[in-house]
């Protein structure tokens, strides 16, 4: 079963339908060996919050990132991650990642969070976003954070925190918004199949595809 982990998913679910196919075309060819361009970000981010490291020891690390555009990207994204940590100066705390399987088995979703704090008085999981293209959709990002929160009943919030513009991007406790979190998952899984079918040879049979998703209300 092919996993996403969380910002692959929510780069994939804000691709509109054609760059979304080209996306998971490459994902799912056997030959292809994608390559996590914000790994880096996540490591020394952990680096810096979790374990405490100073500023100096993280950045001398990033300076040694051999790409320019990943060492550009991780260097910006830091400053930004100080600078609201600045204005957000809680205590920090571990969140546990959560295997979330779709609704016919066809995908799973690694959701994790690069670390936990008290946001205006939450208890929040923060997962760290930082890629350019495409733009984040509101309305699926929180579908997703919703549909996530129902696994974390010790938080009061899921939160996707932008370390392109500091904005945040907060589960809702609306069922409604969960629901969309389900759908978009039906629909992904339909989407994936459809391109395993092009991919599969054509002697082999297709899996059986979901159940039609209800439109995302």
């Amino acid at each position: 079963m092919f996993t996403f982990g969380t910002s692959a998913y929510l780069k994939l679910i804000s691709l509109n339908s054609k760059p979304q196919r080209t996306e998971l075309r490459k994902r799912l060819s056997p030959s292809n060996a994608s390559y996590d361009f914000h790994r880096s970000l996540r490591l020394h981010s952990n680096r810096l919050l979790a374990k405490g490291e100073s500023i100096e020891n993280v950045l001398e690390s990033v300076g040694r990132i051999a790409k320019l555009p990943e060492r550009t990207s991780v260097q910006a994204g830091l400053a930004t991650l100080l600078n609201w940590r600045a204005s957000h100066p809680s205590k920090l705390f571990e969140v546990k990642s959560h295997i979330y399987a779709s609704p016919t088995d066809v995908f799973k979703l690694n959701f994790s969070a690069d670390f936990g704090t008290v946001i205006d008085g939450k208890r929040c999981a923060v997962h760290l976003w930082n890629t350019k293209k495409p733009p984040l959709s509101e309305r699926l990002t929180v579908g997703v954070l919703s549909l996530m929160k129902q696994n974390y009943p010790e938080l009061d919030n899921l939160v996707v925190l932008s370390l392109l513009d500091s904005q945040l991007f907060w589960s809702a406790e609306d069922v409604r918004y969960a629901t969309i979190g389900h759908n978009l998952a039906l629909r992904i899984e339909e989407v994936i199949l459809s391109v395993e079918d092009e991919l599969r040879p054509p002697t082999t049979g297709r899996r059986t595809p979901p159940v039609p998703p209800h439109p995302l209300t």
